[in-house]
């Protein structure tokens, strides 16, 4: 916009359509913003501060970042176009001179909006607007005719051809700004509507197809595994026709919500349909939703976050004053293995969730047959571990602890067995991630804790006193429980404390160490002994070591394998052992399994041993025997 020294606004002719050697020269026109004006035959108002709306790109972060393309042969013009609009905000504004390259450049950048003269050498705008609308990639895209020809011939040719607006020269640079806002605020709503659900406002099926087909191709050249998780809502016709669509769509909305909550969705909203930053949650269908889950460890955590979506999405909810349950069927496909191409993987995860539909009930479940049956299996699993609370399945077995001198039998670690009914005993590697998962580990540890404390007072009862330590897990110790498990445990069985150690991990500890130190503090004043188990493995700081209240450092297995030989190993346990004497901590090494470990974990001042070369562990009867025996000499 330019003014007049009394503050009157002038139009600016954006060079009429006259041929080009006909056009006035205009090097003076950049330097003050003017080219070709006509006088000012009737005087505007005195200048005011720009309207909102004619400044609203700079305001607007959508439209301030929206590419505009301007394609006139004229430079002079390009560049005045380029200072208005970058007056009032816009930021990327790119020009293009001749015709037939900035067809080439449209195809290569796609803009977000196209400003077109007509009257062009080689090539016109009425042609670069045919190629514009016949191209599949641009034929969506807003173009704004500028042109002095006002027949309206013209204007119904342009308009034909598919212009989405039409401007007349000489063109007002305020008239240009609001237009342009008002188109691209017009394609901001148009791709919403095309990319994005109105009643959930999530992504919908074709943005989802778009964001999965660029994560699985980033996904192959990484090597990575994805899964996709097809959510299908039984019910939501019936809820229609009871209560209305106003009800339906309320009910979609906290569907959507509760599926985003469990996904931790990173929906791309403003960062274009190439983003593919993170997992998206879509709604597919009327009744469905899908979740795109990138960059998975394993395939069993797309299981976890479907269980996880179970829980959370079955849950009934108000709907009108009325209690309603959603029914929630889940499937779940994975690429590359089920498929490499994001409308096969959609396929396939439809078809998981149609098979689980047909069964009773919520449930999930793989397109795979054999994820199926091992998704089934440690379903089966989960469930079986929890009426093994109830039943009594659990016991305890001892592995002894013995004084590496004299082979004296100085205590025992307390180790759960799972004996199931129809498998025989589950080794503890199978069943314990699932509690862990599952939420059962502080409740299993609670009877763990309870078990080993009666064992123990049986124990001494027989005038066979043992001290028993039992291991803790990550959860227990952080929920605040363990300090009264433990003083329970204590009372209920009547044992007196030192008779009781709790083993924890380096990585428990150091995760919150000055909380950890005040629950072992409180461990210590019952009476209980404290064992840093697995020393050495993890990330202790001497600094923090020194505060922690611990008696016992165990060595871990790994250092003791391939001893004496194994050089590096050999010199790290002797390091751990002047570091346990130097703290006052007492020593023992787990895992030894040969004479020659023994041998030499004996000479450099290991105080006690714990492995195979001594005894498995044993059920608590056998190890009553050994206690009577009271020596294990290998």
């Amino acid at each position: 916009m330019t003014q007049d020294r009394m503050g009157n606004r002038e139009p600016l002719d954006l060079a009429a359509d006259r041929p080009v050697a006909q056009r006035p020269v205009a090097e003076r026109a950049v330097a003050d913003r003017r080219a070709a004006l006509p006088p000012v035959t009737e005087p505007i108002a005195p200048a005011t501060p720009e309207p909102p709306a004619a400044a609203a790109a700079a305001h607007d972060p959508v439209l301030a970042n929206a590419s505009v393309m301007m394609i006139d042969d004229e430079p002079i013009l390009v560049e005045l176009v380029r200072a208005f609009l970058e007056d009032a905000g816009y930021r990327d504004f790119r020009g293009e001179t001749d015709p037939v390259a900035a067809m080439k450049r449209l195809r290569a950048e796609h803009p977000d909006v196209l400003l077109l003269d007509l009257m062009m050498p080689g090539m016109s705008g009425f042609e670069v607007l045919r190629e514009v609308r016949a191209d599949p990639q641009l034929k969506m895209m807003p173009v704004i005719v500028m042109t002095s020809a006002s027949d309206a011939r013209t204007k119904l040719r342009v308009l034909e051809l598919g212009a989405t607006d039409f401007l007349e020269k000489p063109v007002d640079p305020s008239e240009l700004v609001l237009r342009l806002r008002n188109t691209l605020a017009f394609k901001v709503m148009r791709d919403r509507s095309n990319w994005f659900d109105v009643p959930t406002g999530l992504p919908n099926r074709k943005l989802m197809l778009t964001h999965t087909a660029s994560t699985l191709r980033r996904a192959s050249r990484r090597g990575e595994l994805c899964a996709l998780l097809q959510v299908e809502i039984g019910r939501i016709r019936q809820l229609s026709e009871t209560l209305g669509h106003r009800a339906a769509d309320e009910a979609l909305r906290t569907i959507a919500q509760r599926i985003q909550r469990c996904v931790r969705s990173g929906e791309p909203i403003g960062r274009g349909a190439e983003d593919t930053s993170g997992p998206m949650v879509s709604r597919t269908g009327p009744d469905e939703f899908a979740a795109l889950l990138p960059s998975l460890a394993r395939i069993e955590d797309a299981a976890g976050i479907a269980r996880r979506l179970l829980a959370t999405v079955a849950q009934p909810m108000q709907i009108e004053g009325h209690d309603w349950y959603p029914q929630v069927s889940i499937g779940i496909a994975a690429s590359p293995g089920d498929a490499g191409e994001a409308e096969a993987l959609l396929r396939c995860a439809r078809a998981a969730a149609s098979s689980v539909r047909s069964r009773p009930g919520n449930g999930y479940g793989f397109y795979s047959a054999s994820l199926n049956a091992q998704s089934l299996a440690r379903l089966t699993l989960e469930a079986q571990l929890r009426r093994a609370i109830e039943r009594g399945e659990f016991e305890l077995h001892y592995q002894p602890k013995v004084a590496s001198q004299t082979g004296r039998i100085i205590g025992c670690e307390a180790l759960i067995r799972w004996r199931h009914p129809e498998r025989g005993l589950v080794p503890p590697g199978e069943f314990i991630p699932i509690a862990e998962e599952a939420g059962l580990i502080v409740e299993i540890g609670t009877w763990v804790i309870g078990e080993a404390c009666r064992a123990a007072r049986r124990w001494l009862d027989a005038g066979h006193p043992g001290r028993v330590a039992v291991n803790v897990a990550a959860p227990h110790f952080r929920e605040g429980r363990l300090l009264r498990d433990v003083d329970r445990a204590l009372a209920s069985a009547g044992l007196p404390a030192r008779y009781l150690t709790v083993e924890v991990t380096e990585s428990m500890l150091m995760s919150a160490a000055d909380e950890s130190v005040e629950v072992l503090n409180q461990l210590k004043s019952l009476g209980a002994s404290i064992s840093l188990d697995d020393f050495g493995t993890g990330y202790s700081s001497l600094a923090y070591l020194k505060r922690m209240p611990v008696d016992e450092l165990k060595i871990d297995r790994s250092f003791v394998n391939g001893l004496p030989d194994d050089g590096d190993n050999a010199a790290i346990v002797r390091a751990i052992v002047g570091l346990s004497g130097s703290l006052g901590f007492e020593v023992i090494a787990e895992g030894v399994e040969t004479r020659e470990q023994a041998a030499y974990l004996a000479s450099v001042g290991c105080g006690a041993c714990q492995g195979w070369l001594f005894s498995k562990a044993v059920p608590e009867a056998e190890f009553a025997s050994l206690l009577r025996v009271g020596t294990i000499v290998r």
